[in-house]
C-alpha cells in the first residue's frame, strides 16, 4: 500500500470518527436511579422465571419459563455490559457493583469480559481472531481436521449459535482466567470467578430446595430447569446477537488491527439491525450497535436516539439490515468463509457470495457538518 495515501486515509478516518463521536457526545448523560431500576427489574424477573420453571409441574410450562428466563438473562446482560463500560450509571463504583450483579446469571467474569470486549473488541472490531464469529479463510478451513471442519460448519449453519458462544467465547475467555491473562489483572479475575462460583452454588442449592418444597422437580431436574436451561437459552441468544451485529454480506473483515485501521470506517464495521420498537425496548436497544461502537459511553437507554443521529450523518453509507428470519437465512447462507485478499465472502468451495468490500469512505463530505449542528442542539 502506498504509505502517503494510507497515512492520509488514516488522518481522514481519525478526523471523521472524532466528528462522529462529538455528534453523539450529548447522549452520554447517565442516570443512576434508572440504572438501579432497570437492573432490579431484570434481575428479579430472571430469577423469578427460573424459579417458576422449577416449581411448576407441566413440562410445556417449564419449557416456557426456561425460555423466558433465558431471554431476560440476555436483557440483564445488556445492562451489565453497559455497567462494565462505566456507562450505565453516573458512579464508577456503582457500575462496578451492577456489572457483577448483572453478569451472575450468565456466569460472565467482569474482569475477563472487560479485557476481551472493552480492550480488544472495541479497539479492533472485525479483526480475525480478536472478535466473535471471526470467519476462516479458505486455506485455513481446508487445513482443519474433519472434526474441526464439522464443528465450523455447525456454527455457521444457523443451528450452532449456542455451541459457538458457549465453547469459543464463554469457556475459552470469559469464565475463569487462564495463563495468558495479564498478571496485573489475574487476581481480580480470580476474585470475579469466585463470585460466579459462589452464585452457582447458592442458586443451585435454592432451586434444589424449591423443587423439593414445591414437588415440581427432582434435585437434578431442578438444576436443569432453573439453572442450566436458562443459561443455554442465553448462550443461543448471545450467539445470535453477536452474529447479526458484525456478520453481514455488506460488512468487511480484516487480517490484523493495522489492516483494519488502514481501511478505516470503524463506524461501518457493525450493522444497525432494525427491529420493532417493542423489541428495542425489551432488549435495551442492543441492536443500535454502530452508535455504541462509536461512543461506548452512551447508556443503552439513549442509544436509539444516538443511532438516529448517526444514521442521518452516514446517510446511504450506513450499514443497516432488518431483523427477520429471511435476513438471518441470507447471512447464514452467504457468510461462510472470507477471502481476506479480495475482501469478499465466499462459500466452502471458495466461490464468492458477496461483492468486494471497498474502503468505507463514501460518506458525503457535507453530511457530518450539517448533522453535527443539529445533534449538538438536541443533546
Amino acid at each position: 500500500m502506498d504509505f502517503p495515501r494510507a497515512q492520509a486515509n488514516q488522518m481522514r478516518d481519525a478526523d471523521l470518527q472524532a466528528s462522529l463521536r462529538q455528534a453523539l457526545r450529548g447522549f452520554q448523560r447517565r442516570n443512576s436511579g434508572l440504572a438501579l431500576l432497570l437492573i432490579g427489574i431484570d434481575f428479579v424477573a430472571a430469577c423469578a422465571l427460573a424459579a417458576m420453571a422449577v416449581a411448576v409441574e407441566a413440562i410445556w410450562l417449564k419449557a416456557l419459563f426456561v425460555v423466558a428466563s433465558g431471554m431476560v438473562i440476555s436483557t440483564l446482560f445488556v445492562l451489565g455490559h453497559d455497567a462494565a463500560h462505566n456507562s450505565l450509571s453516573s458512579s464508577r463504583a456503582l457500575n462496578a457493583v451492577l456489572a457483577r450483579l448483572a453478569f451472575l446469571p450468565s456466569l460472565h467474569n467482569v474482569t475477563l469480559w472487560s479485557i476481551q470486549h472493552n480492550r480488544i473488541h472495541h479497539q479492533a472490531p472485525n479483526v480475525r481472531g480478536l472478535n466473535s464469529w471471526s470467519p476462516l479463510a479458505l486455506d485455513e478451513y481446508r487445513q482443519m481436521s474433519a472434526m474441526s471442519r464439522a464443528a465450523y460448519r455447525l456454527y455457521r449453519s444457523g443451528f450452532g449459535m449456542a455451541p459457538y458462544y458457549l465453547v469459543n467465547r464463554w469457556w475459552r475467555a470469559k469464565f475463569f482466567p487462564r495463563a495468558d491473562v495479564d498478571p496485573d489483572l489475574r487476581r481480580r479475575a480470580w476474585y470475579d470467578f469466585a463470585i460466579l462460583v459462589a452464585w452457582s452454588i447458592l442458586w443451585s442449592a435454592f432451586v434444589v430446595w424449591l423443587g423439593g418444597w414445591s414437588g415440581g422437580s427432582s434435585p437434578i431436574a431442578a438444576v436443569g430447569w432453573g439453572f442450566l436451561g436458562p443459561f443455554l437459552v442465553w448462550n443461543q441468544l448471545m450467539g445470535l446477537t453477536t452474529l447479526l451485529q458484525h456478520t453481514n454480506p455488506a460488512v468487511a473483515w480484516y487480517r490484523s488491527a493495522d489492516e483494519a485501521r488502514d481501511a478505516g470506517g470503524q463506524e461501518l464495521r457493525t450493522v444497525h439491525v432494525r427491529c420493532p420498537r417493542w423489541y428495542g425496548l425489551v432488549a435495551h436497544e442492543i441492536m443500535e450497535h454502530p452508535a455504541h461502537h462509536l461512543n461506548p459511553m452512551i447508556p443503552c437507554y439513549r442509544l436509539r436516539a444516538a443511532q438516529t443521529v448517526l444514521n442521518e450523518i452516514l446517510g446511504p453509507a450506513a450499514k443497516t439490515d432488518a431483523l427477520s428470519p429471511w435476513s438471518l437465512v441470507a447471512i447464514v447462507r452467504l457468510c461462510k468463509l472470507y477471502d481476506y485478499d479480495r475482501h469478499l465472502w465466499i462459500d466452502f468451495d471458495g466461490r464468492p457470495t458477496s461483492d468486494i468490500h471497498r474502503r468505507a469512505d463514501a460518506i458525503p463530505e457535507a453530511a457530518p457538518r450539517t448533522t453535527l449542528s443539529m445533534s449538538e442542539g438536541s443533546s
